[in-house]
C-alpha cells in the first residue's frame, strides 16, 4: 500500500493506493472516519480478489486538510469525483467498482449519475435531505437527520439520488446491519428498490462495524461476502 494525494482545486486530499489487477475498487469511508480505519477490510478484499484499490480521506477527515464542520456534503462529493478521475487519468483502461460505507454509501449511490461504474456496494448507506447538501456541517442537526429524516419513508419517494438510479446499468449490492439505528431500513430499503440491488444483512451488527465487537468468524464472513460478490 502506498500513500498518495489526489489534487483538488487549491488543496489535496490524502489517499491509500493498493496495486493489484486491472480492476480498481474506489473505497469511500463513512462520516468522520478515515482510510486508516479501512486498512484491514481493504487489504482482505485486495488479497481475496486481486483488485487494485483506492481509499480516500475526504477533506475534514483523516490526513486531509480542513475542519469537517466547515465542509459541505457537496464539497466532499466533488472530491469523490476527483478521485475517480485520478484513477481514469492514471489507468484509463481499468474498470472501476465502488464501495461506500454510510456517508460514503450516499456518495457511491450518487457517483453513477456522473461517472461510469461497473459494480457498486452500498454498506449501511446513509441518505440526506437534498436541501442540506450545500450547508456546512456545523449548521446541520445530525440527530434530526438520523432520528427524523431517515425514519420517514415519505422522504425517499421522490429523492433525486434514488431517481437517478434508473440510469445505472451496472450491478448493485446493499449490505445492511441487523441492529443499525443510524441508517434504519426505512432509509436503506429505498436504495435496494431503486438500484434493484442484491442484499445481505449482517446479523448481530449495529451501525459501526468495529463497534459491533465482531468475532473473528464474523469478520471473515463479512469480508468473504464482499469479495465473493465483487468476483
Amino acid at each position: 500500500m502506498n500513500k498518495i494525494t489526489i489534487p483538488c482545486i487549491g488543496y489535496e486530499i490524502a489517499a491509500d493506493w493498493y496495486e493489484g489487477n486491472d480492476n480498481v475498487l474506489l473505497v469511500l469511508p463513512g462520516f468522520t472516519s478515515s482510510k486508516k480505519n479501512y486498512t484491514e477490510l481493504v487489504s482482505a478484499i485486495v488479497e481475496k480478489t486481486g483488485t487494485s484499490a483506492l481509499v480516500i480521506d475526504y477533506s475534514g477527515h483523516g490526513e486531509s486538510p480542513f475542519d469537517i464542520q466547515d465542509i459541505t456534503i457537496a464539497e466532499n462529493f466533488s472530491e469523490v469525483v476527483r478521485a475517480y478521475d485520478w484513477i481514469k487519468e492514471k489507468y484509463p483502461e481499468r474498470t472501476i467498482d465502488v464501495v461506500g460505507t454510510s456517508y460514503g454509501g450516499f456518495f457511491a449511490a450518487m457517483l453513477p449519475s456522473v461517472r461510469e461504474i461497473r459494480k457498486m456496494i452500498l454498506r449501511v448507506p446513509a441518505n440526506y435531505d437534498p436541501k442540506d447538501l450545500h450547508t456546512p456541517w456545523r449548521k446541520l442537526d445530525r440527530e434530526q437527520i438520523r432520528n427524523e429524516y431517515r425514519a420517514d419513508p415519505k422522504n425517499f419517494t421522490n429523492h433525486p439520488v434514488l431517481a437517478e438510479a434508473a440510469h445505472f446499468r451496472g450491478d448493485a449490492y446493499v449490505l445492511t446491519h441487523e441492529f443499525d439505528e443510524s441508517c434504519p431500513k426505512t432509509s436503506t430499503d429505498p436504495f435496494v428498490s431503486a438500484f434493484n440491488a442484491e442484499t445481505w444483512e449482517a446479523k448481530g451488527f449495529i451501525h459501526g462495524f468495529m463497534k459491533s465487537n465482531p468475532t473473528t468468524e464474523q469478520i471473515e464472513e463479512y469480508q468473504n461476502k464482499l469479495a465473493e460478490w465483487l468476483e
